[in-house]
């Protein structure tokens, strides 16, 4: 059985090469990365995967080799964002043949949003997000009733306001993750068992601290490090519509992959974004300062 969703759940990049294809490798790199930095699980292929840009294709091919990379150290998510109804839950039955241990998944953008969900947690354990097309998921209204009639669901992602933490936790017995990484100091002061973050890519091993010191409710030494660290990648990583450039200049520097590249409609984020993230990454103590 699949160990609780509780701690950081990493929402992985999906690394393109010059030629904009998907540059495995690199891939390879960053799940060793944020794995080695002390991540709960992995989600590949959510918003920050750019899921949006890939083909149904691309997205099942990414299935098995993140799988076979993580080789079981962690769980394996996969994300569904703003899928069709069918195109859901196909990308379900990939997820469920390729060995994957659950999927995160948007309301579908039409058809009937609980026959979803029931359908899709028949074939694989489910992490539902909150934010979708059709509207927001209430707590009481759509997840209660489908925690009822499946025992697949396994965790909850909170992407609209965090008051909703207290509700959930309240009605529910499954993990209750932030999934607004801004938000996440204060989704845990509401109690929230964790996040599904997109700044663990970049620096997971602060976001795992961050998650220690919670839990231990040692809130002077969390906003040290979310303060000092985390709130400051932010700033540059966490805004559309170069949140995806920004975020990838930010392992590029690094040396966690090879090539900064995002694909269309998703814009570079030209080079006065990029050297600022540099800026940031040394002044947060991620990189070495550069030489004067």
């Amino acid at each position: 059985m699949m160990n609780r969703l509780d701690g950081v759940n990493c929402l992985l990049m999906t690394p393109f090469t010059k030629q904009g294809a998907i540059d495995y490798d690199s891939l390879n790199r960053l799940i060793n990365h944020v794995i080695n930095g002390g991540v709960s699980s992995i989600v590949a292929m959510g918003k920050i995967g750019e899921f949006g840009v890939l083909t149904m294709e691309e997205r099942r091919s990414i299935m098995p080799f993140v799988v076979d990379r993580v080789a079981g150290r962690v769980p394996v998510g996969f994300g569904i964002i703003n899928a069709s109804f069918d195109d859901g839950l196909t990308l379900g039955r990939y997820a469920a043949e390729a060995g994957g241990d659950f999927v995160m998944s948007r309301p579908p953008v039409d058809g009937d949003v609980m026959d979803y969900f029931i359908r899709l947690a028949d074939q694989i354990p489910v992490m539902p997000y909150d934010l979708g097309e059709q509207g927001e998921l209430s707590v009481h209204e759509h997840i209660v009733p489908l925690v009822q009639k499946t025992k697949n669901i396994v965790g909850l992602k909170i992407s609209g306001l965090p008051d909703k933490v207290p509700e959930a936790k309240r009605l529910l017995d499954i993990p209750v993750l932030c999934g607004w990484d801004l938000m996440s100091l204060m989704e845990y002061q509401l109690g929230a068992d964790g996040v599904i973050s997109g700044s663990a890519t970049i620096i997971p091993s602060d976001e795992v601290q961050l998650y220690k010191l919670a839990k231990q409710n040692l809130w002077s030494e969390a906003r040290d490090i979310y303060y000092s660290k985390i709130l400051p990648l932010l700033n540059y990583c966490t805004f559309d519509p170069h949140a995806y450039s920004v975020s990838k200049y930010a392992l590029y520097y690094q040396g966690i992959i090879d090539c900064p590249d995002v694909r269309e409609p998703n814009p570079d984020a030209g080079e006065a974004r990029a050297k600022e993230v540099r800026e940031v990454l040394e002044r947060i103590g991620i990189l070495a300062p550069t030489p004067a």
